[in-house]
């Protein structure tokens, strides 16, 4: 279940003094140790870190979010003669919208030395963390896509979003690639484990990917992924967010729009690229299954934030999982 504790530091202000950084930087280079990592603002991914290592161990070539994917309720239907006009806020008729985070859209965070990029670093309990953030402003929708990072071994990549471009219960569906090179060799191994699951040969509950995947969550069972370096055994979890009140469950917000929650990939260095599926468009790369065995891989984390709009356009949603690494 995600610490929530997090996103109450970041809303409440009460975060620590902020690390020296010119405020027009589009890239640069972070040791907090035991991490070591570059990050970067390009072709309208977000915010990415690159080369990402962790106690001398390579973890991460890439971790990107390429789009956040918006789909609204339609208040009205097709044979309803009022749906045919009027403007979008009265008839439900919104997007879909592919909202993508690049340098023209962020704006200078106030609380923040009104820096474009804030890197600030915060103590909870007995350790200590790094956060980067930047805050983009896209019609009517405010976002803050963030990367907190543990001393202890975990990252938390999440999405903070507010505003509503019509008065309709909606979706975002934040799309983040995670590019793992773990060991920095290329033989890397990506599992799903499920409580009480049968033993395929790995253990009981525990199922190798052997080709290109798309899959969903299941919190019947605890569902979890692991992806590790076949020759060491370094690996990486990553465990499916929680949701925020009144909603108990992210995964139930799934829907034909967009209905798959985690995707395997085998690593081309040309698919790393802007979103080129457009809004209504589903997650591609997969047309011939290849196999990814002991292969370069990427995984993508598909969230679902649903946005009721009875509650506003000021109240703020967050999502997103937690990569932990394996000590």
């Amino acid at each position: 279940m995600r610490n929530w504790y997090i996103v109450w530091v970041l809303l409440a202000g009460f975060l620590w003094p902020s690390l020296s950084l010119a405020e027009e930087e589009r890239a640069g280079h972070i040791d907090f140790e035991p991490w070591s990592f570059d990050w970067e603002i390009k072709d309208d991914t977000g915010l990415a870190l690159r080369n990402v290592v962790f106690e001398g161990k390579k973890i991460l070539a890439k971790a990107s979010m390429p789009v956040i994917r918006v789909k609204y309720d339609k208040e009205r239907h097709w044979w309803n003669p009022f749906s045919l006009g009027g403007s979008r806020e009265a008839t439900g008729r919104c997007g879909p919208f592919q909202d993508r985070l690049s340098w023209t859209n962020i704006v200078p965070i106030s609380d923040c030395g009104d820096k474009k990029v804030c890197i600030q670093s915060y103590r909870h309990g007995d350790t200590n963390w790094l956060e980067l953030g930047i805050y983009a402003r896209i019609g009517e929708y405010h976002i803050y896509q963030a990367w907190y990072i543990s001393q202890d071994g975990e990252i938390h990549p999440l999405v903070h979003s507010r505003g509503l471009s019509c008065n309709t219960d909606h979706v975002h569906h934040p799309y983040w690639r995670f590019d793992f090179d773990i060991d920095g060799n290329g033989l890397d191994q990506a599992f799903r484990y499920d409580d009480g699951g049968k033993d395929e040969g790995w253990g009981s509950g525990w199922h190798k990917y052997t080709n290109e995947v798309d899959d969903t969550k299941l919190p019947s069972t605890n569902r979890v992924w692991f992806v590790r370096d076949q020759p060491t055994g370094l690996g990486v979890w990553v465990i499916p967010g929680g949701a925020y009140s009144p909603l108990t469950e992210e995964a139930t917000a799934r829907d034909t729009f967009s209905d798959l929650d985690v995707a395997v990939r085998r690593s081309k260095r040309w698919e790393d690229e802007p979103w080129p599926f457009a809004a209504r468009g589903e997650l591609g790369y997969a047309e011939e299954a290849e196999g990814i065995q002991e292969q370069d891989i990427v995984f993508w984390y598909v969230g679902h934030l649903p946005h009721i709009a009875a509650l506003g356009p000021t109240k703020w949603l967050t999502l997103g999982p937690t990569l932990r690494v394996q000590r």
